[in-house]
């Protein structure tokens, strides 16, 4: 996948500049007083912290909360290999009555930045990054100068990542990340996620769908069950059940794709963890497709879907959603469905309700770091209007030639 950068200097928080032509340094050092940034990875099950973290996890301000979630913190920890860091914890606390006020799950990840040349890529490397876990920062909205503080302390306490990784910030809150002195670039620039609002019912899920559309779905289950035996929807949320989900990876995914998916043994931490929401479509008893997904208490996520290739011809893999859209309105709560960026297929666009989200990264604005990625955005822009102009030739070359005719 290319990556494209695009450059957006922030603002100023607000009220960094108390008049005109002063410094904002006494700002940002009244701040430093105000607050304090501590690391609670090993303590993260301390009563003050978890009642913190719940009551900041209420404002529900990220589309991806699921990584925000002690729960998914607790699986990362599980799950983490032997002497390896797999995530930190970090708390904002007041300095004046000690009130905790922000909480920061985090981890170091990894991003491929390449420079191209039309189609041919000339040039990739890996950057170290500081991923923020769930985009949008646990914080208290009541505090002034907060996300700017703690965005500072992120990348002094990781000195040796080039910036921080903020991988699905919605567009509209983008204004509100950062801080004097960073700067933020978006990779890809701004693209679409598709979300499926879930009515109480199945009934209004149907009723949603156009009658011709509905038909289609209920026919192409009909013909998958009459090609390939009769047609079964498990739902997978169990450790005990995780076992059969991976024999269906094994079945559905080539080697190099099943290599990038999470392990059973992650799988079933998840499961124990309540975090697991995936599907199997069996016929006659066999696995044809499968959801990979994830849930909090309010969200499904889908992060993965495969397909028996010889039954690509039987829309498998829309039956396969169509009938997990309807287990998962019938027996949960969710308030909609998240698939991510990708584009659905025809069947369920009608019903998406398109978010813009994208990559963000904040790095310090006199940094290598701010230079390299502000240097790759402008070629990647050019290269992008150069394919753009080449296609645009090619079109008019083939009517021309076609008028010939």
């Amino acid at each position: 996948m290319k990556v494209s950068v695009r450059h957006t200097e922030l603002l100023p928080e607000p009220g960094s500049w108390t008049s005109p032509g002063l410094s904002p340094a006494p700002r940002r050092a009244e701040t430093a007083q105000q607050f304090e940034f501590v690391t609670v990875t090993g303590d993260h099950e301390r009563s003050d912290v978890q009642a913190a973290w719940r009551r900041l996890l209420e404002a529900r301000r990220s589309p991806e909360q699921l990584y925000q979630l002690p729960e998914f913190f607790r699986y990362l920890m599980d799950t983490a290999k032997a002497g390896t860091p797999a995530c930190d914890l970090y708390l904002v606390r007041r300095s004046s009555d000690g009130q905790i006020v922000g909480i920061v799950p985090g981890r170091r990840s990894t991003q491929t930045v390449g420079v191209r040349l039309g189609p041919l890529s000339l040039f990739q490397r890996k950057v170290l990054l500081y991923q923020v876990l769930g985009s949008v920062p646990l914080l208290d909205d009541s505090e002034g100068h907060l996300s700017g503080f703690v965005f500072r302390n992120l990348l002094q306490r990781h000195p040796d990542c080039r910036a921080l990784l903020m991988q699905a910030m919605p567009e509209e809150l983008a204004g509100t990340i950062g801080g004097k002195g960073l700067s933020c670039h978006i990779l890809n620039g701004w693209q679409n996620c598709h979300t499926m609002p879930l009515p109480e019912n199945v009934e209004d899920y149907l009723q949603k769908l156009s009658a011709k559309k509905r038909y289609n779905l209920s026919r192409q289950v009909r013909l998958l069950a009459k090609e390939a035996g009769e047609v079964s929807l498990v739902r997978v949320e169990d450790a005990g059940q995780v076992a059969a989900l991976t024999d269906g990876m094994r079945a559905l995914l080539s080697a190099e794709d099943l290599a990038t998916q999470p392990s059973q043994m992650k799988l079933e931490s998840l499961a124990r963890h309540g975090l697991l929401h995936s599907y199997v479509l069996q016929c006659g008893g066999q696995p044809v497709a499968l959801v990979l997904g994830t849930r909090t208490n309010e969200v499904w996520y889908v992060h993965k879907i495969c397909c028996k290739q010889e039954y690509m011809s039987f829309s498998v893999g829309t039956s396969m959603i169509h009938l997990a859209l309807q287990d998962a309105i019938a027996h949960f709560d969710f308030d909609h469905a998240d698939f991510g960026y990708g584009t659905p297929n025809q069947e369920f666009r009608a019903t998406h309700v398109l978010q813009r989200r994208g990559k963000l990264l904040l790095c310090r604005r006199h940094s290598m770091a701010n230079l390299l990625f502000r240097l790759h955005g402008i070629q990647d822009r050019m290269n992008e209007v150069l394919i753009s102009r080449i296609k645009t030739i090619r079109k008019q070359l083939r009517r021309r030639r076609q008028t010939v005719r």
